[in-house]
C-alpha cells in the first residue's frame, strides 16, 4: 500500500463523497496527485463500506461532503439546462457536418423537449372552467384528458398522412 499523505487522503474521502467508485478514485489520484495507490486501499477510506478502516477523522468530513453533494445539484454540470442545451448544440453540429439526418432531428427534437419543459419533473396540470378559475385534475381526469390529446393528435396526423399521400 502506498504511503498517502493527508491532502491525499482527504482527496479519496471527498471523491468517494461524491459518489465515485474506487476504481475512478485510483485513477483521479494517479492523474491528479501522480500517487499509484489500489482500490482494495481507496475503501477504506469509505465509511460506507464494511472494510472502512480510516478512523473516525474521516467519517465527519465525508458526511458533510456527502450531505452537500446531495443537496447542490448545481455542482453537476449536467444539471444545468445551459449546459445540456449546449452539449446538444454540439451533437447536432456534428451530426450535420457527418450529414447523418437521423441523428440530427433526433437531437433537433431532443433540444425542443429541453426548451419546452418535456424533461422535468414539474407536475402542474389544471384546466380552466369556465365560471369557477382553475382547479386541479384528478388523476383519473389527467388520464382521460391524455387520451383526448392522443387522439386529437393521432386524427389531425391520420387526416394529414391521407392528404399528402393523394
Amino acid at each position: 500500500m502506498a504511503d498517502l499523505s493527508e491532502e491525499a487522503k482527504l482527496f479519496i474521502v471527498r471523491a468517494l463523497a461524491r459518489f465515485s467508485s474506487p476504481a475512478e478514485v485510483v485513477v483521479m489520484i494517479r492523474e491528479d496527485l501522480d500517487i499509484a495507490t489500489s482500490i482494495q486501499q481507496v475503501r477504506t477510506y469509505n465509511p460506507d463500506h464494511p472494510k472502512f478502516e480510516a478512523g473516525e477523522k474521516w467519517r465527519p468530513i465525508f458526511e458533510a461532503v456527502r450531505k452537500a453533494y446531495l443537496e447542490d445539484v448545481s455542482a453537476i454540470p449536467i444539471a444545468s439546462h445551459a449546459f445540456r442545451l449546449n452539449a446538444l448544440q454540439k451533437n447536432y453540429d456534428r451530426a450535420m457536418k457527418h450529414g447523418n439526418l437521423v441523428l440530427a432531428n433526433a437531437t433537433l427534437e431532443q433540444a425542443a423537449k429541453e426548451v419546452g419543459g418535456v424533461l422535468t419533473n414539474a407536475r402542474n396540470v389544471s384546466v380552466q372552467q369556465a365560471d369557477r378559475g382553475f382547479r386541479s385534475l384528478t388523476s383519473e381526469e389527467r388520464r382521460a384528458a391524455a387520451a383526448e390529446m392522443i387522439r386529437i393528435a393521432i386524427s389531425k396526423d391520420a387526416s394529414q398522412f391521407a392528404t399528402s399521400t393523394h
